[in-house]
């Protein structure tokens, strides 16, 4: 248990869903729909690691709540804006890039934004209009796939609303502006090869519910290192910080296990935390009902992914250590390294404690201390 998890990368769009299959989706659903689980003390694995809110966090509030109010007399997806207005996204902000200026807190959160809406749109059975049309899916995922890559190029000729104007695709303008201002060439094209990986899985992953089949673990682990989108807020931390990193540092070999393993750390703790909604909300798409299909008990999987969230940690650690001792004769590059993993470490976090406590995960807690005992 707790081994390491393989990291791969999707380079298209699927055109078609997969063959096919048997609907035992229904029957995975009536196999752990009431039962009793405790969730460990996510909490004190991370306990040693930095928090923080940022200072300006009540008028980040107001800038989400103003944003969300302008999707809102824009769409006709009231309910899906209503639900993101009560989810305290200037709260997730405010935690996860804490020291950001508070021109650069305003992009990643608009960012933050738009991936809670988007990913709705993929896979919400409440909320979503393509979840159940995999051609209107598709159309709608490759017009995102042509909106970010013309956001981010650079070519102020040109004309986004040629493209799309559904506000769930456009409200990524002011941060393929920003990004595409303040960054260099290396940092634009690291955001846009994680939000193609983002869609790209989000793609693979409405094939499998449209063709009624449940992925192994194996590959839903695979796409979930994407379909999170923890990558692509990664991506944002040396924009969001102020500091860049040389190619040599984002190529390290322990830097890449550092966004691994934190990736891990935060999309587990949100499947983890996640459950008891999605199994109310009829959907078992996620590592603990997967786990408990493998090992015969909702228990022994939600212990075995705390055990995942443990190894990485693990492995995080050492890989920080690693990168730290190989540049310690380069203060400032150093300094640089450690700024960006404290970025990480923030989001983890951060990720934690606002899931406890956003509407979003229907949990209303506030500590982990002795476990968290649910029903699904």
């Amino acid at each position: 248990m707790g081994a390491a998890l393989p990291e791969a990368k999707a380079t298209r769009l699927d055109s078609h869903p997969p063959p096919f299959s048997v609907n035992i989706r229904e029957q995975l659903l009536m196999s752990i729909r009431g039962s009793r689980v405790v969730i460990p003390d996510l909490q004190s694995m991370i306990s040693h690691w930095p928090q923080g809110t940022h200072p300006e966090v009540e008028r980040l509030d107001e800038y989400v709540q103003k944003t969300l109010t302008c999707l809102l007399s824009s769409s006709s997806g009231g309910a899906r804006f209503r639900k993101l207005k009560a989810s305290n996204i200037a709260l997730f902000g405010a935690t996860w890039w804490p020291y950001a200026s508070y021109e650069a807190l305003e992009i990643v959160t608009c960012l933050s934004i738009w991936l809670f809406a988007w990913d709705d749109e993929m896979d919400s059975l409440e909320l979503s209009t393509v979840i159940n049309d995999w051609d209107k899916a598709s159309i709608f995922r490759q017009k995102t796939v042509d909106y970010i890559r013309q956001s981010l190029s650079r070519d102020l000729e040109l004309e986004l609303s040629n493209i799309s104007t559904d506000p769930l695709i456009s409200l990524f303008k002011p941060v393929g502006e920003a990004i595409s201002k303040s960054c260099n060439d290396r940092q634009i094209s690291a955001l846009l090869d994680e939000l193609l990986f983002f869609v790209n899985m989000c793609g693979e992953e409405h094939g499998l519910q449209v063709a009624h089949c449940l992925p192994t673990v194996e590959e839903y682990v695979r796409r979930r290192l994407g379909s999170g989108a923890v990558r692509v807020c990664f991506a944002t931390i040396e924009y969001a910080y102020g500091i860049t990193l040389p190619q040599q540092i984002r190529d390290d070999e322990a830097m890449q296990r550092i966004w691994h393993e934190a990736n891990v750390i935060i999309y587990t703790t949100n499947d983890i935390l996640s459950v008891k909604k999605e199994v109310a909300q009829s959907q078992v798409d996620s590592l603990v009902p997967l786990l408990s299909l493998k090992l015969g008990s909702v228990q022994a999987a939600m212990n075995q992914a705390v055990d995942i969230v443990r190894s990485s940690i693990q492995r995080f650690n050492a890989a920080e250590s690693e990168i730290l001792d190989r540049y310690s004769t380069m203060p400032k590059v150093q300094e640089d390294i450690h700024k960006f993993i404290d970025g990480c470490k923030y989001a983890c976090t951060s990720n934690l404690s606002w899931s406890l406590v956003s509407s979003r995960y229907k949990l209303n807690c506030q500590s982990m201390k002795g476990g968290l005992h649910i029903t699904l």
